[in-house]
């Protein structure tokens, strides 16, 4: 839908120590229209959106940029809001300690006599939460929000300041549910018949025919692929994205898999609590060499608590026979799945992941120590040649290992991440949603390196949200829902299938009824090396 030209992008240039970060980038944007805006990490596309919300200033950039065909120049951000161009970021910067209303209304509350009003504030407030159907206080601190309700609040502020023309909204479905984030899009609906253009950055394909009108890519700075409309061009997004071709579907290319790796009867995993509900209801499973197997469910199904489990994480109380090699016992400590040959990449890089403060050589080394000492002296040659080998197996991109952690995209910080277990050259791999909150590159490229894994042996076990994921990337599929197995796939499974299982539509045994006080063995975790 193309309405009159809201917004017109004009050769816009940002550099950055003389390296341009955007570089002549032209596209325009109707009003009442939402535009995608692709690219893996590191291509413009937020550097671009800054200079447009004010906070790449005047005189920091070249080229110019129109709103309604007049020439916009602002010096800070709060010129640009006042003029109706506002920037909802992927970070959320919601200040915790201060109220909801405080938050939406931040820089423009009403005042009387000098004094905040805070009756009217109060009011104002509660418009914009009313809009996107939130039943929240006004006055309490916005630290007692979930994350998915401080996306919102967010963007109910970026609503609430003056009557806005141009809303970017960065990545604003990565902490939603699949149920929240489509009431984002109902809401958008609303906004863009109002007539404000939109600009929409997502790494999310899936979402694009939802929501948007138009698409560009930007691939290094520039603009590679602006397109009249969204339908079924997924491929020649990702195309344009990474400036090849992606690799061919692994599911043409399956090899047999080999000696079983993984075998796992019984399994029971629950809380430390004596009265605590099982999160795992008598699981039994199996991997084999070479496979990857797909772990399948929504959120809640059990899935992570079984893989901690399994790697020896788990900090509460386990029952069941667990097989490694062979050898029968469970890990009780990441430091033992490690030294029996599991690895574990943990869903949440940076709480349980990322060793913040060192550097990329001393993350991927983390897990391996052993592997480069001698008589308990690290060889700082052999742990460098492996960092440095694996950084480029993965195209880790700057490839400095010397660089620190915290400086890297979300991409290439899971890169990291799976060096570090590439390094420990595992039997069996945990992969707990690999590619969550991943570039397109990054994402091909990750999941290059898992087949390239699983050729050479090593059982893989993905736990993914993802259903496209599993659907193309598995070699064989298991399906949780509250706690238990309930389906067995192969590749070619519908996606009906797959979710009828996930939402429990098929037949599963009940374990509702089980006492809480079935006699669980105590199996405490032992602290074990950072994960």
């Amino acid at each position: 839908m193309t309405q009159d030209v809201r917004l017109s992008i004009e050769g816009i240039t940002k550099e950055f120590g003389g390296v341009p970060a955007v570089s002549e980038a032209r596209f325009s944007v109707g009003a009442g229209e939402t535009l995608v805006l692709l690219g893996e990490n590191g291509a413009g596309k937020s550097t671009l959106m800054k200079v447009l919300a004010g906070v790449y200033p005047l005189g920091t950039y070249a080229g110019s940029f129109r709103l309604d065909g007049v020439e916009a120049q602002f010096r800070n951000v709060r010129e640009a809001e006042q003029n109706g161009v506002v920037l909802v970021p992927q970070e959320l910067h919601v200040a915790p300690n201060l109220s909801i209303a405080e938050n939406i209304l931040m820089g423009m509350l009403p005042t009387r006599f000098g004094i905040v009003d805070r009756a009217k504030a109060r009011q104002k407030a509660k418009q914009c939460l009313d809009f996107f159907e939130l039943d929240v206080d006004p006055d309490v601190p916005a630290k007692s929000l979930s994350a998915s309700e401080q996306r919102l609040i967010m963007i109910s502020a970026a609503l609430a300041k003056s009557a806005a023309k141009v809303l970017i909204l960065d990545e604003p479905t990565a902490s939603l549910t699949d149920g929240e984030a489509e009431h984002l899009f109902e809401k958008m609906e609303q906004v863009r018949a109002t007539g404000v253009a939109t600009i929409y950055i997502t790494h999310r394909l899936d979402e694009i025919e939802r929501v948007c009108d138009r698409a560009v890519v930007m691939r290094n700075g520039a603009v590679v692929l602006e397109t009249p409309d969204v339908q079924g061009r997924r491929s020649e997004f990702i195309r344009a994205m990474i400036g090849h071709d992606p690799a061919v579907d692994a599911s043409l290319n399956r090899a047999a898999p080999g000696a079983e790796i993984l075998e796992v009867r019984d399994l029971w995993v629950r809380g430390s609590s004596a009265t605590s509900k099982p999160h795992v209801c008598g699981v039994s499973l199996s991997a084999r060499a070479g496979e990857i197997l797909g772990l399948f469910g929504l959120v809640g199904a059990g899935r992570t608590e079984l893989a901690s489990a399994v790697f020896g994480a788990w900090r509460g109380d386990v029952t069941g026979d667990v097989r490694i090699n062979g050898v029968a016992g469970r890990p009780t400590s990441p430091g033992e799945g490690i030294a029996r040959g599991v690895g574990m990449l943990t869903e949440d890089r940076k709480r349980s992941g990322l060793i913040e403060g060192q550097s990329v050589l001393r993350n991927i080394s983390a897990a391996s120590l052993g592997r480069v000492c001698k008589a308990g002296v690290i060889h700082s040659k052999n742990e460098r040649a492996r960092a440095e080998s694996l950084a480029r197996d993965l195209d880790l991109r700057p490839p400095n290992i010397d660089a620190m952690v915290e400086n890297f995209s979300g991409g290439n910080q899971q890169k990291i991440m799976l060096a570090r277990w590439m390094a420990t050259d595992p039997d069996l791999l945990i992969v707990d949603e690999p590619t969550y909150g991943v570039d397109v590159g990054a994402r091909y490229a990750i999941y290059e390196r898992l087949r390239a894994l699983s050729k050479d042996g090593t059982a893989i076990l993905m736990i993914s949200s993802d259903i496209e994921e599993i659907m193309h990337e598995a070699d064989r599929i298991l399906v949780m829902y509250k706690g238990q197995i309930a389906g067995e796939f192969e590749p070619g499974v519908s996606r009906r299938e797959l979710m009828a299982a996930a939402t429990g539509e098929t037949h599963v045994p009940s374990f509702d009824a089980v006492p809480t006080t079935i006699p669980f063995k105590q199996e405490k975790q032992k602290i074990g090396v950072a994960i």
